[in-house]
């Protein structure tokens, strides 16, 4: 790894698989799976193979290094599924935060299948990251308008004229509330339920590719350090001065790190948690840049019909956020370069 990745590395855990146990991938019939996808076949005595674990791992069963990565990949849908439906539980209830539970449960599912794309056969995947999608933009108006408004409100200072900051936060309060109601309708809809049952469905049976067979003490690390290079090329190139897109794209990566080192530490243990909790520190940081870049658009966006008066303080308020970053900015170059 290169000197960026220090702070990321993890060791490879190499296992051999219980030949008692193996497996094989067939192709299955076109009347069976007009897809051409693969069945898996156990030609083990006691019945122990892939097909087995898969459905112990979709069903909370711990999964272990020498099972097949394909076990994990059932069990974080499965998982994954278990998260959506809880978060739409709470829409349901009015709970407080429920709506970016949504969303970070689509994105966390999304990242999961993105890590396991190269063991995944068919399109299945695609369809679900697409959908997953569509319902956590959603979910992203309120989420944004609801973080934007209470930025605002703490970088508000005393010789703000009080009526114009009164009108910003309740026009950003009215926008959250129209927004909220707009993803509910959508959480609650028949999408979501379909959704949710195609989930629960593919966790029983994800339609794989061969290299699914391999241990996961193997596969992982692999997976794992692809999410980590990605990253590191990505944040070498960040300069105080590089475009706010390029700190945004980075924040992104950082998290899908944090993501794929929480589903390997399932099985990789204590070294990837350590990763996460890395990539936790960076998407901390490059977060709060990303919260200030939002503040300053929305604000932006309410100069148009504010008036002279109320545009000034809007104004102001644009500019503070907009230099909140540079900080920001700093202590991220500064705790990264120095991992």
């Amino acid at each position: 790894m290169t000197p960026r990745t220090r702070h990321l590395r993890w060791s490879r855990r190499r296992s051999r698989r219980n030949p008692s146990s193996r497996t094989k991938l067939c192709s299955r019939s076109r009347r069976d799976d007009p897809g051409g996808s693969f069945a898996l076949v156990d030609d083990s005595p006691n019945r122990s193979g892939l097909r087995r674990a898969r459905e112990n791992g979709a069903m909370g069963v711990r999964v272990l290094a020498d099972d097949a990565v394909g076990v994990l990949v059932g069990a974080a849908v499965a998982k994954g599924a278990r998260r959506l439906q809880k978060a739409v539980r709470m829409v349901e209830k009015g709970e407080d935060d429920a709506i970016h539970q949504v969303r970070v449960s689509c994105r966390r599912l999304r990242s999961d299948l993105k890590l396991f794309r190269k063991l995944l056969a068919g399109e299945w995947a695609g369809a679900l990251r697409a959908d997953l999608a569509g319902l956590a933009l959603a979910c992203g108006e309120a989420r944004d308008l609801e973080v934007i408004a209470a930025l605002v409100k703490e970088t508000v200072h005393s010789e703000d004229d009080a009526e114009h900051v009164d009108y910003i936060l309740s026009t950003l309060t009215a926008g959250l509330e129209q927004a909220a109601a707009r993803s509910a309708e959508v959480v609650l809809g028949d999408g979501t339920a379909t959704l949710l049952r195609t989930l629960e469905t593919t966790a029983l049976a994800p339609v794989l590719s061969p290299k699914a067979e391999t241990p996961c003490g193997e596969a992982l690390p692999e997976l794992l350090d692809g999410a980590v290079r990605l990253f590191a090329r990505e944040a070498d190139k960040l300069q105080p001065w590089t475009q706010d897109d390029d700190w945004h794209e980075v924040r992104l990566l950082a998290k899908r790190v944090r993501y794929a080192a929480n589903t390997c530490a399932t099985v990789l243990g204590d070294e990837a948690r350590a990763t996460a909790v890395q990539a936790a520190r960076y998407q901390e940081l490059l977060g709060q840049h990303q919260d200030h870049c939002a503040a300053a658009d929305a604000l932006t966006a309410l100069v148009a019909d504010a008036g002279p008066e109320r545009a000034f303080t809007l104004g102001r308020l644009v500019e503070r956020h907009r230099a909140a970053r540079k900080p920001v900015r700093e202590e991220f170059l500064s705790l990264y370069h120095r991992s």
